[in-house]
């Protein structure tokens, strides 16, 4: 009887650590490439610079937006073009001087509404809304956001941070500036982010003006990460069918489910490798992550397909000193709407570039390629999602 009670009590902690996360070998595995059904060449003008921050309009997403700065860098342009054919669908100035201007607005985050109409969030609680660049409404809030330079908090919105539900606008707040002292000789700032932060997102009610925050810390074992300077680069997205928001951070593999700001539960994925989780180090002024280390790079979710999707680096391979030089292992893993495993797709980009641009569009993932051969022309994979292999109901 008790040799029964004990194998009964083993397999019902097994079962126990599975919902938990951790790794799981029956997990489907394998190649982007059986995702891939096409390509998308974003048509640029070469004269305007880098390629980032690119996004699509939540509610249209088959509407790609763009920043780029102005000529003479006093504002920037909010371009929203059509995913498929680059169309320029509009273009909408938003200058840092003038009456027009955002108070404070420098540095401010935008956020595109299905009308195109734009929302503007500064660090100093402004707040704005432009129709094709006229300002038609401008309110001021109390965002409670440290700007000293011992204790400085910015606003953070890419990766999936800058969302809207209903009448609440949600940004999210990086404490990555958080300078605690110089060093003796005189070198660089010390940069260390407090392990009690607990507003890692921020929600303002664009009707009657009340702001919110998240009240919780990093998942546990996160201080080793606390001098890395990407540690605090959270990632979100969110279930537009259910209306919940999930939050996960670079190096961990917990994820927060939350209802508006309030933290529902904590969920650990369940995936088939072992993520090898190791801070950046500091090579003179420049941060970079061990050869060997991992960092989750982006979550989304596909409306369409009704399925998560995680991207990670896992690894860099190849005897160069640089990342140019080396070979960089990604892995894309789906999830199902209640973040079972789908399946696991491994791809490798070589040369300088990495994962640095991605969006879903019309249940389609796209991913900047890992070459850039013509200056106007900045090219994505076209990953069809309906592809992911599912388990059979």
């Amino acid at each position: 009887m008790l040799r029964k009670l004990l194998v009964l009590g083993w397999m019902v902690m097994g079962l126990l650590s599975c919902s938990d996360g951790g790794n799981d070998n029956s997990i489907y595995k394998g190649k982007l490439d059986e995702l891939i059904d096409g390509e998308f060449v974003f048509q640029i003008d070469s004269t305007s610079g880098y390629i980032n921050h690119l996004s699509t309009v939540m509610e249209r997403d088959s509407l790609l937006i763009r920043p780029v700065p102005m000529s003479g860098r006093d504002g920037f342009l909010v371009r929203i073009y059509e995913v498929g054919s680059s169309k320029l669908i509009s273009e909408i100035p938003i200058p840092y001087e003038g009456p027009e201007a955002l108070k404070g607005g420098r540095g401010a985050n935008y956020y595109v509404l299905k009308d195109l109409n734009v929302l503007l969030v500064g660090s100093l609680g402004y707040l704005a809304m432009y129709d094709q660049g006229k300002k038609i409404r401008e309110w001021n809030v109390d965002l409670n956001l440290p700007t000293t330079k011992e204790s400085y908090i910015k606003l953070s919105t890419r990766k999936g941070l800058m969302v809207k539900q209903g009448e609440w606008l949600q940004v999210g707040q990086n404490p990555m500036n958080f300078m605690k002292f110089r060093e003796p000789d005189g070198g660089l700032p010390k940069v260390e982010f407090p392990l009690d932060f607990t507003h890692w997102l921020t929600q303002v009610n664009l009707k009657t003006g009340q702001v919110r925050h998240t009240d919780f810390i990093v998942p546990g074992g996160y201080d080793e990460f606390k001098e890395d300077v990407s540690a605090t680069g959270v990632i979100g997205t969110l279930d537009t069918k259910r209306g919940e928001y999930y939050l996960g951070w670079p190096y961990s593999d917990t994820l927060y489910k939350l209802n508006g700001v309030k933290l529902v539960e904590k969920i650990g994925l369940t995936t088939s490798m072992d993520f090898n989780y190791k801070p950046k180090e500091r090579i003179g002024n420049v941060y970079v992550l061990p050869k060997d280390g991992t960092q989750h790079v982006f979550l989304h979710y596909d409306n369409i397909n009704d399925i998560f999707l995680r991207v990670s680096k896992v690894r860099e391979s190849g005897v160069g000193e640089t990342k140019a030089e080396r070979t960089k292992h990604y892995s894309l893993q789906v999830f199902s709407e209640t973040w079972k495993p789908l399946g696991e797709y491994s791809f490798e980009f070589s040369g300088e570039i990495e994962v640095e641009n991605w969006f879903i569009s019309n249940g389609c993932l796209y991913i900047n390629k890992p070459e850039r051969e013509i200056e106007d022309e900045y090219e994505f994979y076209r990953i069809d999602l309906s592809r992911v292999k599912k388990p059979k109901r």
